[in-house]
This record gives C-alpha cells, sequence and structure tokens, in this order.
C-alpha cells in the first residue's frame, strides 16, 4: 500500500498551464500549443489529470462517504404542483398555478346595464380588450373585509389586483384583496375541510393548505370555472 509520503511524491506534478498560461504569447509559450492549440489537448495535462483521480482518497474522505451512503434514504416526492395564493375578502384561497393568465393592477369596472347576476361585477378592459369581471366572494359567500386605515392592522388591505384566468379559450377576470404568489404543494399537505365549512365554500373547496402559517382555501378550479362561466351565459 502507497504511504502518504508515496501519494505527496506522485502528486508533484508539472501544472505547465498553470505557470506558462494557454494563449501567451511571448517568449515562454509552450511550443506544443503550435500542435494541440489548447492545453486540454495535451498529453501533458491529461497525465496530470488522471494522476490527480487515481490518488489514494485521504481517510477522512472515505469516511465521511460511508456515513452518508450508510444514512437511511428518505422518500423524496415527486408529485410536487403549484398553487397560485390570493386573498378574497378576510379568506385565502389557492387556484392551479397554471390556471393564472396573468396579474394585472386594479382598473374600474364597467357594470353591464340590465343584468341581474350577483356574481357578475361588469366588464374591465385588459389590454384593449373588454373581459368579463366576476366575484369569487359573492360565489364563495365571503364576507367583505373592510378597508382598514393602518398598514399594521390585522384587516388591513393592500393595493387590489385582478387575476385574469383561463381555461381553454375562455378568459374571466376576478379581483382581489391581496396576492401571495406562486406556491409549491404535495397531496400529503392537503388537510380536510373544517366540518364548520358549508354551502358554497364547502362545494368548490378540496381542502386546506397550511402556507405560511395562513390557512389557505385550496379551490377546485374545473366545478368553479364551470360555475362562473355557466352563470355568465
Amino acid at each position: 500500500m502507497a504511504t502518504n509520503d508515496d501519494n505527496q511524491e506522485e502528486l508533484q506534478i508539472d501544472d505547465c498551464w498553470n505557470r506558462i498560461g494557454v494563449w501567451r504569447e511571448k517568449d515562454e509559450r509552450c511550443p506544443e500549443l503550435e500542435r494541440v492549440i489548447h492545453c486540454r489537448n495535451c498529453s501533458i495535462y491529461s497525465a496530470a489529470g488522471r494522476t490527480l483521480l487515481n490518488r489514494e482518497p485521504p481517510e477522512d474522505y472515505k469516511n465521511e462517504w460511508t456515513k452518508i451512503l450508510s444514512q437511511e434514504k428518505k422518500e423524496v416526492s415527486l408529485n410536487v404542483k403549484t398553487a397560485f395564493v390570493f386573498r378574497a375578502g378576510g379568506e385565502w384561497l389557492a387556484l392551479p398555478a397554471n390556471m393564472i393568465h396573468e396579474v394585472v393592477h386594479m382598473s374600474r369596472i364597467h357594470p353591464i346595464p340590465n343584468v341581474n347576476n350577483q356574481v357578475l361585477r361588469g366588464v374591465v378592459n385588459i389590454h384593449g380588450k373588454l373581459e368579463l369581471c366576476v366575484s369569487i366572494g359573492r360565489l364563495l359567500g365571503i364576507e367583505k373585509l373592510e378597508k382598514t386605515a393602518a398598514a399594521d392592522d390585522p384587516g388591513y388591505i393592500n393595493q387590489e389586483r385582478l387575476i385574469v384566468v383561463k381555461q381553454g379559450n375562455d378568459l374571466i377576470t376576478f379581483p382581489v384583496s391581496e396576492v401571495l404568489g406562486i406556491v409549491r404543494y404535495t397531496p400529503e399537505m392537503i388537510k380536510d375541510l373544517p366540518v364548520t365549512v358549508a354551502g358554497s365554500k364547502a362545494a368548490y373547496t378540496m381542502g386546506i393548505l397550511s402556507i405560511e402559517d395562513k390557512d389557505v382555501g385550496l379551490l377546485k378550479d374545473k366545478p368553479l370555472f364551470k360555475t362562473l362561466t355557466k352563470d355568465l351565459e
């Protein structure tokens, strides 16, 4: 077996590429570069690399990897999903992230004359095109949270945004009080709805996600979108 002294001797390599350099064009330019163009094509460079790879590993290196490889493997869930989290009134909700077409600044909602629909709020201008605007809060029976003056108040609502959602070729917009953004979750993280949740909120919510100390209602996107578009026909 090679001793540490032997290993040290084996590692006395001539690192000419560090001393001379690859592209030097003065007197010290390596004559081999005329033939190989770059050090990585040189047999001396390759031999030095093989020497480093074939050397006896340090004892602590082997011990460290022995410990790592002997540990029990943890199962990692590959079924990771993404959700877009927002607040409507006083409730935190989430929809599949791929359903979100874009988030835009709040703009004026124009009511539609002679339309008696509590969910339909009107139309909004999205990049020069009028799109239907609905109220998710009204559909789910969420109470409106009044805006307060103090930013440190728990009930404070920041600037509203318009969420544009898309399924197929259909677009619908709805205003939200606050946007948290995209989060990742696995199905195992979804908790059952509390027994106190009933009505439309229960019908359109598949479960609860705990995100940043918030209980977020994960919505059933397809039934929700179908109901919204059906009511607007």
